[in-house]
């Protein structure tokens, strides 16, 4: 059964259409199924007598599997390299989700729409948040992400089918948001361990004393960098800047 989800996936498309609804009726006898022996009062133990009780879950698990497999990669291996980021962000925005977008039409026919859209947040939001994660990225690299967040957010084009029933829009804006906060998140802790990184070089005994120009310029670029992407975002970088700056001090 997951072999047609896969092969549409790959690109098969229409001639696996029916096979796909076929998948989609099976989830739907499943629910209806459920409902009744909840309905009954039966044993929660006996639901998992019957079979396929997680069919659902498993389709989520498969989709998000097909899907991140097809993300293309992030071939750069230094966090410095903000070219190769831009272009990445470019491929994600340009071919991969729009090859979504284009799929998408074939599971809202198999009745699918739902769980497909969902699986294409979990995938993009893990794919956004390995990639900012504090050992990989630099600074303004996760800056790059979070503004790429924030514009996809304002287009409010990205993560949704042209189709999509009005109920499945909110899962794209929740799933933007999260992606834009927990990259935010990411970046803060950045900017705390390159401060803090650049205050234990500026203070080890045998530098000039002119080394802490060095810290302050640091401060000053990073509050510059987060200011033309939002004021606000700027003000909690100087937050946790000073904070880590205190720290230092005590």
């Amino acid at each position: 059964m997951w072999t047609v989800v896969g092969e549409v996936l790959s690109g098969s498309g229409r001639m696996l259409l029916e096979p796909l609804q076929s998948v989609g009726e099976s989830l739907k006898w499943e629910k209806q199924k459920e409902a009744e022996w909840l309905g009954s009062g039966q044993e929660t133990e006996s639901v998992s007598t019957w079979s396929p009780n997680f069919w659902r879950k498993d389709l989520e698990e498969k989709l998000i599997q097909y899907m991140t497999a097809q993300i293309p990669p992030f071939g750069s291996s230094s966090n410095t390299d903000e070219t190769a980021l831009k272009q990445h962000l470019s491929q994600l925005e340009m071919t991969f989700l729009p090859s979504l977008e284009h799929r998408s039409g074939f599971f809202k026919e198999a009745g699918l729409l739902v769980t497909y859209t969902r699986s294409c947040h979990a995938s993009l939001s893990s794919h956004l948040s390995t990639l900012t994660d504090t050992n990989h990225f630099s600074f303004s690299q996760c800056l790059l992400v979070y503004e790429w967040g924030v514009k996809m957010y304002k287009s409010e084009t990205c993560l949704r089918p042209r189709q999509t029933p009005q109920h499945s829009l909110s899962l794209g804006v929740q799933c933007l948001v999260w992606i834009i906060l927990k990259t935010e998140e990411n970046l803060l802790a950045v900017a705390r361990k390159e401060v803090g990184k650049a205050l234990k070089e500026a203070f080890d005994i045998g530098k000039p004393p002119c080394a802490d120009a060095a810290v302050i310029q640091i401060l000053t670029e990073k509050m510059e960098a987060a200011w033309r992407v939002s004021e606000s975002l700027s003000e909690k970088v100087e937050a946790v800047c000073l904070e880590e700056c205190l720290r230092f001090l005590e």
